[in-house]
């Protein structure tokens, strides 16, 4: 991995890794036997004749999320020409939507050459897009795609073009990384963190295998919950890429389990992960209780108690999180969005006492030995006395069906022994 270096934190929405760019007005340029989409508008480098194509579209109500005309433009012989204007209004309201070209005589007189218009009024960059849509964004946003081409033009011909692939390449986990960072980080690794809240911030720079290119991270310590949201980016109180720092070297211990990242590509630059802000840490068993829906069956925990078995909605594998730190490097193949801890157990109350009696892969299914967490155990079950807290368990006529719960019950644990 390259030097990690500082990268300054723009905390942008998870759910998409590009802003959208706002495009105004539509062109599209044919090229060959070809046409394309195209984010430049020579029009517009012309006010007067811009204005007076305004001018010709017809009076009546705006209508939404619709561009009042398409220009249509034409690249031949490295020259650029005007081949014609679609009114959007006029074709929306006629008759089986037929396309209605704008009359825009008189408009370009001073521009034709051979009854062409030639756009010798332009100079400027004309950014056209081919290909597979690869993003696509709303009504008057620009969508990107995978060709993209830059011609520099000068008083309508073409002085140079630029050619770029574009890529964006999403991996099974693109909307749960969030998620599967604060379910590994491990407070317990810091006993003075018990009864403390600790948020993080990740910006991940990828390369095209999803691996990383370069880090930047930050964390903070908050002592009490109802502060965090009082807590402000620029008020010098975040660790920021101190990588001699305990928390921050757990917290890219985290970072470098996540699988693979989403990678975009676009006009040759590579886009980092849009910043996010987590909640890695909510004091001392903050993750015994099960994170994934309570109705996916397949990757809940189970146990056995007095002759029947249960859904647990507990981890309790993850109330010492020092624990599941020792096989969560093992995971690494194993975290799907259906199970982001990687792994379910089986559990089995006995005499009294909680017992951990197996572990699997949630996705291979394939057991994990036990002496890997308990050394030394030769794969007997294991008494749970790191555990103290309520188990909530839940049955049902038939639990490999998947059929609603008929009821719930619960344990109260100390120290691995029942007590109610």
């Amino acid at each position: 991995m390259k030097k990690s270096r500082i990268i300054l934190f723009v905390f942008l929405a998870y759910f998409s890794i590009i802003p959208p760019i706002e495009v105004s007005g539509q062109s599209m340029v044919i090229i060959g036997q070809d046409s394309f989409e195209m984010y430049s508008n020579p029009l517009k480098a012309k006010q007067i004749l811009h204005d007076k194509v305004y001018e010709r579209i017809p009076d009546g109500d705006y209508i939404r999320d619709m561009p009042p005309y398409v220009a249509w433009w034409r690249l031949q012989n490295d020259s650029l020409f005007l081949d014609r204007i679609v009114d959007c209004y006029s074709t929306v309201r006629s008759d089986n939507h037929k396309t209605v070209l704008m009359d825009i005589e008189d408009i370009f007189d001073a521009y034709l050459q051979d009854g062409k218009i030639f756009a010798s009024w332009y100079s400027g960059e004309l950014d056209v897009a081919g290909g597979e849509c690869i993003y696509q964004a709303g009504m008057g946003f620009r969508s990107d795609y995978e060709d993209q081409w830059i011609y520099r033009v000068e008083n309508g011909c073409v002085a140079s073009k630029t050619t770029y692939r574009n890529e964006r390449r999403e991996t099974a986990l693109s909307d749960n990384i969030v998620s599967l960072i604060e379910t590994l980080f491990n407070g317990d690794r810091f006993p003075e963190l018990a009864d403390k809240y600790v948020i993080a911030k990740v910006q991940v720079i990828p390369r095209p295998d999803g691996s990383i290119d370069s880090l930047g991270l930050a964390i903070r310590v908050v002592t009490d919950k109802s502060s965090i949201s009082q807590v402000r980016d620029d008020d010098g109180q975040w660790i920021e890429n101190d990588f001699s720092n305990p928390y921050i070297q757990e917290l890219k211990e985290c970072v470098l389990l996540v699988p693979a990242w989403d990678y975009v590509k676009l006009r040759g630059q590579v886009y980092p992960m849009p910043g996010c802000e987590l909640r890695i840490w909510e004091g001392k068993g903050c993750k015994d209780v099960c994170s994934n829906s309570f109705d996916n069956w397949a990757f809940i925990d189970m146990l056995s108690a007095n002759g029947k078995t249960y859904k647990l909605k507990n981890t309790p594998l993850q109330y010492d999180m020092n624990l599941y730190a020792r096989i969560r490097s093992r995971l690494r193949d194993e975290f799907i969005p259906s199970c982001l801890r990687g792994y379910t157990a089986n559990w089995e109350i006995r005499d009294g006492k909680l017992y951990l009696i197996s572990i699997r892969g949630a996705k291979s299914r394939q057991p994990l030995p036990l002496d890997v967490i308990f050394p030394g155990n030769n794969g007997n079950p294991i008494e749970a006395t790191w555990y103290t807290g309520e188990l909530y368990l839940s049955t049902g006529n038939d639990l490999e069906k998947g059929n609603s719960a008929r009821g719930n019950t619960s344990y109260k644990v100390k120290k691995g022994k029942i007590i109610k």
